[in-house]
Order: C-alpha cells, then sequence, then structure tokens
C-alpha cells in the first residue's frame, strides 16, 4: 500500500482495512475461519468485549487460550455474541493491529430491549467510527515504533495532500442517529479528542454497557475503549467535519470523517481541511468536554466518575466487603534482563512489573495445556518461582486464581510515574468504584493506612460505570469490582504492549479445573520439544 508514493507493507483482513465489518444480533453463533496467509508469522485474534462463556479458548490469547495460529493453516473461531454493544476484533499483539488488522464487531439488542432506543431514531450498519493511529513504516513489535504514527484514521481513511475522499456518513436532516466509536489501534498511547463541528454528542453506552446521558460538545477516548453517542442532524443541510485530534501535547496526529446531510447538493464535498485550535467544537452553544479518564470534574468537563450505569450493582458487590481482594502495585525498575526477552524492554532498559513480577508467557497455553506448563513458571506474591530467589528480575506466569461465584475487588495503584496505562479485561467487565490520584508513589503501607482509616476514597457501590478498559493515571489508585462468574484464565492486559507482553500484565483464572469448559479433543496443541537423550543411537 502507498500513502504519498512511499510503500508501505500492511497486514489485513480480507485486504480491507479495517477489516470486513461483523455486524449480529445478541446471542447469534459466530464461526470465523482466520487463514493465515502471512508468510514466517503466527497470528491470533481477540473478540473485544465477548465474555465467552461456552468457550474460553476462543478468547484468541496466545499461550494462555490456543496456540498461535502458525502461517498457511487455518483456525476456526466459534462463539456466541453474548454481550451487546459496540466492541471490535484485532490481532493480539499490537504491532500486528497498528498494520491492520482489526476490524468492528456490533452486537445489537432487540428494540424492545435496547435501554436507548427511545432518544434515536436511525441506528445504521454504516454508522461505526474505528479511530487507528497510521504510520509511516511497518510496526514491529518494538517500544521503538512509538513514534513512527504519521495521521489518525477514521475508518482506513485519512486527510491526504493529494485530495482523497474521507470517509462519509450520511444523515437524515432533523432525525436522531446513533454512531458507534472504536479507538481500535495506535503505538503512542496517546488518547483522542473526537468532535463533529456545529453539533453536540449524546453519550449512552461505554464498552458496551449503557449510562445515563450525558451531551458533550467534545469526547477524549482512549485505545481499545469504545463509545456510543446520538447525534441529531438539526443543522442546516450541510456537510459537516467530524474531527479526531491525538490529546498530547507532543503529537499533531488529527483525522477527518465527513459528516453528510442527505439532500445536500452535489459539487460541495469537503475533500480536506486543517483541525480548528479549539478541537473542533465550532459554534456550538454548550462547551463541555467528555472524558473517559478518572479525571477531577470541573465546569465545562464530564468525567468517568459523574457516569452512571443503567445496569444494576450485583448485590454481592454493593457490599463494604467482598470475598477476595486482590493489591496491584504498576511500577519498573532499571536493568538487564536474565533472559532472551530483553528485546521487549524499552530504550532506557525499563523492566515493567506488578507486585515486582514480569509477566511472561509460557511455552504452552495455560488454559487448554495445564499438564504442559510446569508449575515452577507459576507466580505470584505468595509463590514466588526457586529461580527467581537470587535474580534481580522475575520473569514469569504472574496468575491469581480466584474462586468461582466470588466477589473481587482489584486495587491498582501506580508506582512508577509514567503517564498513564490502560488496562483491558478480557472476558470480564468491571464496576469502577473509585480512584484517586496523588503527588507522588503511594507505597502499599500507606494506601492500607489511609484505606483502613476511610480516607483513600469513597467507594460508589450503588450506581458506578461499567466498562472493560480503564487508563490508569500516574501516581493513581484505581478500585474495580466483578463478579467473578465466568470460569476460565482471562488476561488483565496492558494495552500499550507492542508485542505480546512487556510485562506488565497479569493472568486471573477464575473457578477449578472442573468447572471449566472442556476444550475439544482435536484443538491444536503446541509445546516445548526435548528429543531423547541417545536419540541417534
Amino acid at each position: 500500500m502507498t500513502e504519498a508514493s512511499n510503500p508501505r507493507t500492511i497486514i489485513t483482513a480480507n485486504r480491507q482495512i479495517p477489516g470486513p465489518p461483523i455486524q449480529v444480533c445478541q446471542n447469534d453463533i459466530l464461526i470465523v475461519d482466520v487463514i493465515n496467509r502471512v508468510p514466517g508469522k503466527s497470528v491470533t485474534l481477540h473478540w473485544r468485549g465477548q465474555p465467552n462463556h461456552e468457550a474460553p479458548f476462543m478468547d484468541g490469547v496466545p499461550m494462555v487460550t490456543q496456540c498461535p495460529i502458525p502461517s498457511y493453516t487455518t483456525f476456526q473461531y466459534k462463539f456466541r455474541a453474548s454481550k451487546p454493544g459496540t466492541h471490535f476484533y484485532h490481532a493480539y499483539m499490537d504491532a500486528d493491529r497498528s498494520n491492520g488488522l482489526f476490524g468492528a464487531l456490533i452486537v445489537r439488542k432487540s428494540d424492545r430491549t435496547e435501554p436507548s432506543k427511545k432518544m434515536y431514531d436511525v441506528d445504521s450498519k454504516d454508522h461505526y467510527i474505528l479511530i487507528s493511529e497510521w504510520s509511516g513504516d511497518f510496526s514491529h513489535p518494538s517500544p521503538t515504533d512509538r513514534d513512527l504514527s504519521k495521521a489518525l484514521l477514521v475508518n482506513g481513511k485519512a486527510p491526504s495532500e493529494r485530495g482523497s475522499s474521507l470517509t462519509m456518513f450520511n444523515v437524515k436532516p432533523g432525525r436522531r442517529h446513533r454512531f458507534r466509536v472504536a479507538y481500535t489501534s495506535g503505538l503512542s498511547g496517546c488518547p483522542v479528542n473526537l468532535t463533529v463541528d456545529n453539533h453536540l454528542l449524546k453519550i449512552i453506552e461505554l464498552d458496551g454497557n449503557p449510562t445515563n446521558p450525558h451531551e458533550v460538545s467534545s469526547i477524549r477516548i482512549s485505545k481499545g475503549e469504545r463509545i456510543d453517542f446520538i447525534l441529531k442532524a438539526s443543522q442546516e443541510i450541510g456537510a459537516y467535519y467530524l474531527s479526531v485530534k491525538s490529546s498530547c501535547e507532543s503529537s499533531d496526529l488529527h483525522g477527518l470523517a465527513v459528516i453528510n446531510y442527505e439532500g445536500r447538493p452535489k459539487g460541495t464535498e469537503k475533500k480536506g481541511g486543517k483541525i480548528a485550535n479549539d478541537g473542533g467544537e465550532k459554534n456550538t452553544k454548550l462547551k463541555r468536554h467528555f472524558d473517559t479518564s478518572l479525571c477531577r470534574t470541573e465546569s465545562g468537563k464530564v468525567c468517568l466518575g459523574d457516569v452512571k450505569s443503567l445496569d444494576k450493582m450485583p448485590k454481592e458487590l454493593r457490599k463494604e466487603t467482598v470475598d477476595r481482594n486482590i493489591f496491584l502495585a504498576i511500577d519498573y525498575k532499571y536493568g538487564e534482563r536474565e533472559t532472551d526477552y530483553e528485546q521487549y524492554a524499552d530504550l532506557r532498559k525499563k523492566i515493567y512489573r506488578i507486585n515486582n513480577l514480569t509477566f511472561s508467557y509460557p511455552a504452552s497455553p495455560l488454559l487448554t495445556q495445564p499438564m504442559d506448563v510446569p508449575s515452577n513458571l507459576i507466580c505470584n506474591e505468595l509463590s514466588i518461582p526457586e529461580k527467581c530467589q537470587k535474580r534481580n528480575i522475575c520473569e514469569c506466569v504472574h496468575l491469581e486464581a480466584v474462586d468461582l461465584g466470588t466477589s473481587v475487588e482489584i486495587m491498582i495503584v501506580e508506582q512508577g510515574g509514567d503517564d498513564e496505562h490502560i488496562l483491558h479485561f478480557h472476558g470480564n467487565h468491571f464496576y469502577i468504584v473509585g480512584s484517586r490520584q496523588f503527588e507522588r508513589p503511594m507505597s502499599r503501607k500507606e494506601i492500607r493506612e489511609l484505606d483502613q482509616a476511610g480516607s483513600l476514597l469513597k467507594r460508589n457501590l450503588n450506581n458506578p460505570v461499567l466498562k472493560d478498559t480503564i487508563r490508569i493515571p500516574r501516581f493513581g489508585v484505581v478500585i474495580l469490582r466483578f463478579l467473578a462468574k465466568n470460569p476460565g484464565i482471562w488476561m488483565l492486559r496492558d494495552e500499550n504492549s507492542h508485542g505480546w507482553s512487556k510485562g506488565l500484565d497479569l493472568a486471573i483464572e477464575v473457578g477449578e479445573r472442573h468447572q471449566m469448559v472442556s476444550t475439544p479433543s482435536n484443538f491444536p496443541t503446541c509445546g516445548d520439544y526435548i528429543g531423547p537423550e541417545f536419540f541417534l543411537l
């Protein structure tokens, strides 16, 4: 593929960027054949937002729920689309996502069960917005690629000096239209701001979960997140820019699409343009910014803590105490890795850790081949492998086990000082019951003392927002709660890992083995091979 005459290698699904949209009804069964035609490269696909209750081995995590799909082989994903809302599918490795391997996954409820149905008139199959970063070169699983992004794409298109056409969304004058947005891929890790000239946006859903409505003039969204909004086509018949712009001060990435009113005279299509300095909120009476981060509420700003879920919080999670508490401290240290995994450290040799443990994948999938994973590779705070006793860096399969049916609270504390981290919970959604940001790193002892004294933060145990992807701010504390009702092994994954992992991941095992769905007898297997000692005698 070429852009401004520069050759650019990409990875596609069915020769398309984005890949073919998959739009189904709730509880439809999806059968997707993935035929890997890329020489010398394995791949898996993750179906973001789907719990896969009946088939946890279809979650698409290499060496956790399945073996990677080798070149010139076919793997068939088959699962029930049980979670309605705006989702997307993508390659598990972030570099492959950035090279083009992603697509929309829209799961619709019936009109009678859709809580927001009375707020809009049109839910067009064409009104999905996939935001992705475009880099000038083929992306590799290396942190040095984070500065290669050149533009933001909207459904695979971007402004061009050659005047190529932009993605166009047609709307009916006077009607209320539902739009579905997903920030699918990017190497920079920067959130983006989305605006539509002269129009307000009514937010109704986050990560596939309905919320109380908020009418705003701009939206900030991070990688992996999804958001649904309603746009009323109440302006003068014409064409209006939908703008997306990176929120990082050091970045000028931007993208455009067109909201086109039906009945607009031909020959007036907008071919290009520049992003306004005010972010595109031109000629809107209301100036209110929506941010999916855990920011502080100010005048003219709506933060995640202001959003209330329409899904009632289970009674087990509304109690002051829960069955299981998990504390996760995120940080990094400098130093040489003592394994071949060093290629995934960044240029300053940051070794990322959760509770002083750096996640590494096993040679066989945890879920489908548990007997092939040596027990001395599994670790958590209470079980440190012997190999780590005399090492500065502990690389292991970081796993926390949770009993099926228990209420779980996860407290995540950012101690390293990075700007922010984005975490996605596979197979589950969580309630964000509280958050707080400090001016300096806080130790576990300090956090616990504040929490025991009741002065850390106030937990919202009534109607907190429900999501599956969360931004952890610098020196921030975020408290999540979920009900462990989905047996399997599910990743709490770092969204800013360019390869499989940079160490900042955690596997959460829900339930005992006998409570999990059995793997099909002919399911692909993989692992180490060590031949017999006297093989050639």
